[in-house]
């Protein structure tokens, strides 16, 4: 073979390496995808303002890995109040703040911010820090919690967990119901003046009744029969003092009690 033809001869080798070297590179890159970072991040549940105080719930969202949530702080924009974060589920903190101060507690929206702490894998480090802001979910609640009916005299005592003063002005139509014997104890028509008020945070109030004083109260008995279960109807109308104005309402409570215990 002339080296002439032995020089195309390599070539034509040459240039087929080339080639087939050339596609598999470009078959194993096209197989090749970026891989899509997740990162985690912190967001809120729910901003709730109750007798008890504020209490911000979180949630770590995107959490991937060997991920265990410890802790951190939460700032609140508005007040300056700060308060730890204690771990509540294996993603989910919370932060308690003392009840707002009166003008805070008519806020629609709450800005918060702050850092919550944590280890992932083999116990390294982990951090996340937030910036939101939540609505505000605003939560008064007023219950009876005990009746007491001796001698024509109606003890009442209402428990409440509120941010704000509520002022209970009157009673309409109180019923008390003996179950048992399916009988009326009472009634009353009408209202009956009680003017109570109430002061923010959890506590009870007693509202006492002599019904014998009650010219529109229909009495059928003055006492309860142990053992007998009852039931206490009660609408209230409840005013709401907010910072910057009052909003009355009408409420209706009621309870079934057994007497005597």
């Amino acid at each position: 073979m002339t080296p002439f033809k032995t020089f195309i001869l390599l070539s034509i080798i040459l240039t087929l390496i080339a080639l087939m070297v050339t596609y598999a590179a470009v078959k194993f890159t096209s197989s090749i995808h970026p891989a899509t970072m997740v990162t985690p991040y912190v967001d809120i549940e729910n901003v709730t303002v109750s007798g008890e105080g504020l209490i911000i719930k979180l949630a770590v969202i995107n959490a991937m890995g060997n991920l265990t949530i410890t802790g951190g702080y939460a700032n609140i924009i508005e007040t300056g109040q700060s308060a730890p974060l204690s771990v509540a589920g294996p993603l989910t903190l919370e932060a308690r703040y003392p009840l707002l101060p009166p003008q805070y507690v008519n806020l629609s929206t709450i800005g918060v911010k702050g850092l919550v702490s944590g280890t992932f894998y083999g116990g390294d480090p982990m951090y996340i820090g937030f910036f939101l802001v939540a609505p505000v979910s605003v939560r008064i609640n007023v219950w009876v919690s005990n009746v007491k009916y001796s001698d024509c005299i109606l003890d009442i005592t209402l428990s409440y967990s509120t941010p704000i003063p509520l002022v209970i002005s009157e009673l309409t139509n109180a019923t008390l119901v003996d179950d048992t014997q399916s009988s009326y104890v009472f009634y009353v028509i009408g209202n009956i003046p009680v003017r109570t008020y109430i002061s923010p945070g959890i506590n009870n109030t007693v509202i006492t009744i002599n019904l014998s004083k009650i010219s529109s109260a229909r009495v059928f008995t003055c006492s309860l029969i142990s053992g007998h279960t009852y039931t206490l109807y009660l609408p209230i109308t409840v005013t709401y003092m907010y910072p910057t104005t009052n909003v009355t309402n009408q409420l209706t409570l009621y309870n079934v009690f057994r007497a005597g215990g």
